[in-house]
């Protein structure tokens, strides 16, 4: 029973594991947490009774201090102050061995301001921003309503992970990864926004780099069922101009790989958006999915 006390404590299932304290209080038992010790003779406990007494007590080592992080950007004045007395009275409570009265302080604290405390840090921080952006290293900054999306699924991560649930927690990572190209560093608790693998954004300074995507490329939907078309008369314009027309000048139908067809010209399909590249792969039967790049090296192939 008190292994599965235990367990309901660490899957935060306190209401089960205060049922379970309850039995064995009735049978007689009596359960320390802080000294993670039992006994079942009536006698009272006493700090003496310690197995390791030269380890210095929370007692003597006073309660801990602990910083917010993070601007709390959803949060008024009165509620920071209201937090910040809730955790200092938290650090009191886990000083005295009081774990019941900690326990119900972070409960409160994450249920009502969506607060979560980190003991090793002595940090306090809202869910959305126990992980900040660093903007320095980050490729660029997102738009304020993406860090909010960013932010709440970071803020589920840590809940995942607080309950133990890796998979979850992991799936979490990787949509951040491919759908927002965020990457978690988890020792320094904080996150970037990386360049496309093997690309960069347009625009940056560097030289000598020949895949490069705007943003707005980089997010063009892959899917080769994609039902985005170009306008019907820059599409035909461009093939008479860069294909040449299907029939000659006296009517005659020009075979497909004829020598008197224009070739394609790598600075024309680079002139070109994504949606127009696809239409006229289609055109010539190839296949239409993929980045700019890809449909480029594929027209010209």
């Amino acid at each position: 029973m008190i292994r599965e006390r235990m367990e309901c404590k660490m899957a935060r299932d306190f209401q089960t594991a205060d049922s379970i304290q309850a039995q064995l209080e009735g049978a007689g038992v009596d359960v320390h947490d802080g000294m993670k010790e039992w006994r079942a003779d009536g006698q009272q406990w006493r700090r003496s009774e310690r197995k390791y007494n030269e380890r210095p007590s929370r007692e003597s080592r006073g309660p801990k201090t602990y910083y917010q992080r993070g601007p709390g950007k959803t949060l008024s004045a009165e509620q920071i102050e209201t937090i910040t007395a809730l955790v200092a009275e938290r650090s009191e409570s886990k000083a005295v061995a009081d774990y019941n009265r900690a326990d119900e302080i972070f409960d409160q604290l994450q249920s009502e301001y969506n607060v979560n405390v980190d003991d090793k840090r002595a940090e306090w921080a809202l869910l959305s921003e126990e992980y900040l952006l660093n903007e320095v290293d980050s490729s660029f900054v997102p738009d304020e309503d993406v860090q909010i999306k960013i932010g709440k699924l970071l803020g589920d991560r840590i809940l995942a992970r607080k309950c133990r649930d890796f998979d979850k927690a992991d799936d979490i990572r990787d949509e951040l990864r491919e759908d927002y190209l965020v990457e978690i560093d988890d020792r320094s608790k904080d996150w970037v926004v990386v360049a496309p693998e093997g690309a960069r954004w347009a625009g940056d300074e560097e030289e000598g780099d020949d895949n490069i995507v705007s943003k707005q490329e980089w997010n063009e939907e892959d899917d080769e069922d994609s039902d985005e078309t170009a306008d019907d008369s820059d599409v035909d314009a461009f093939m008479e101009e860069v294909l040449g027309s299907s029939e000659d000048k006296d009517g005659v139908s020009i075979e497909e790989g004829d020598s008197s067809s224009a070739s394609l010209d790598e600075a024309s399909l680079m002139a070109l958006t994504v949606p127009e590249l696809k239409e006229i792969l289609k055109s010539k039967g190839l296949k239409v999915g993929g980045k700019k790049a890809e449909l480029i090296e594929r027209l010209l192939n």
